[in-house]
């Protein structure tokens, strides 16, 4: 049978785009705030000229799977969903700028199976932090796209109708819509149908929802979360590590070394450390000395 490769799903590149969740912090707090950053990630995917292939909005980050053609225009993407979200945030809750502390994590899909387990990875994120059982059981993700029956589609309006009331209460935006695509359901919500790219998932699994459904319930979490977070991209010396984490320190702590951080502010730079350079938790364990158990617990989190 032809096995199909990521050319045949889309004429351009796959991207992993994950924000830094802040330890301690609940960014979205109620159905509202969840309806509004899932705008957002749409709103701010078709103002970039990106496409969503597949997404979870958890509590303090967000996972997305994106199609476009470079890494900086995923970057754009991501920064303009925080900023429109950070914005939202300040006006609801009085916190300023609390998403300038995150950074965020952008990796090429390099081939069909690391994309397949992208998807999963990122569809199983809810069940992975123990907030149900089943992928289906999360509403706050693409996952409800796939391979579902399109007479069952909920009733919609196109987006580009809405008057100026309607736009600022439903979306929350100022943002020119006339020449938007996507459409919005009783909810106000942009349908799922309208801004994700549901059909290359459903085509990366050759079309079968049954493939489907058996590669996400027979998925070993443990080995995607390593595969996807914990495998090293990046292979380079101790001594250049700990000059780039020093760099990062420095801006960090205004000026600090890594050896003057206490245990606690190391464990706050982990994620963002080993996010921004694809190393190894061995590595991180010998340059930051912290146990790797620790590390470990930290970057599943």
């Amino acid at each position: 049978m032809y096995e199909i490769n990521l050319k045949d799903l889309y004429d351009g590149n796959f991207y992993h785009v994950c924000t830094d969740g802040l330890e301690q912090v609940t960014l979205l707090k109620d159905d509202e705030d969840f309806k509004v950053a899932w705008n957002y990630l749409a709103l701010s995917a078709w103002r970039t000229g990106v496409m969503v292939v597949a997404f979870i909005l958890m509590s303090n980050h967000v996972h997305e799977l994106i199609a476009c053609r470079s890494a900086s225009q995923a970057d754009k993407a991501i920064k303009m969903f925080k900023k429109m979200l950070s914005l939202y945030i300040k006006k609801r809750y009085g916190k300023s700028k609390i998403l300038h502390r995150t950074e965020d994590c952008i990796s090429l899909i390099d081939s069909i199976q690391y994309l397949k387990n992208c998807i999963a990875y990122i569809l199983r994120n809810a069940v992975c932090a123990k907030i149900c059982a089943k992928p289906e059981q999360y509403r706050w993700s693409s996952y409800a796209g796939y391979f579902k029956d399109k007479s069952a589609i909920k009733s919609s309006r196109p987006v580009s109708q809405l008057n100026y009331t309607e736009k600022r209460r439903l979306l929350k935006t100022d943002m020119d819509l006339s020449d938007c695509p996507f459409e919005i359901d009783e909810e106000g919500m942009i349908t799922i149908d309208s801004f994700i790219r549901t059909d290359i998932v459903e085509k990366a699994y050759r079309r079968s929802g049954k493939s489907f459904l058996y590669f996400l319930g027979s998925c070993n979490d443990a080995k995607m979360e390593y595969e996807l977070t914990c495998q090293p991209l990046m292979h380079i010396s101790d001594q250049e590590m700990y000059q780039t984490i020093s760099r990062h320190v420095a801006n960090r702590f205004h000026g600090k070394e890594l050896s003057e951080l206490t245990s606690a502010e190391k464990c706050s730079i982990l994620k963002s450390v080993f996010f921004s350079n694809r190393t190894s938790i061995p590595q991180l364990s010998r340059i930051m000395g912290l146990k790797r158990t620790l590390i470990q617990q930290i970057l599943s989190t």
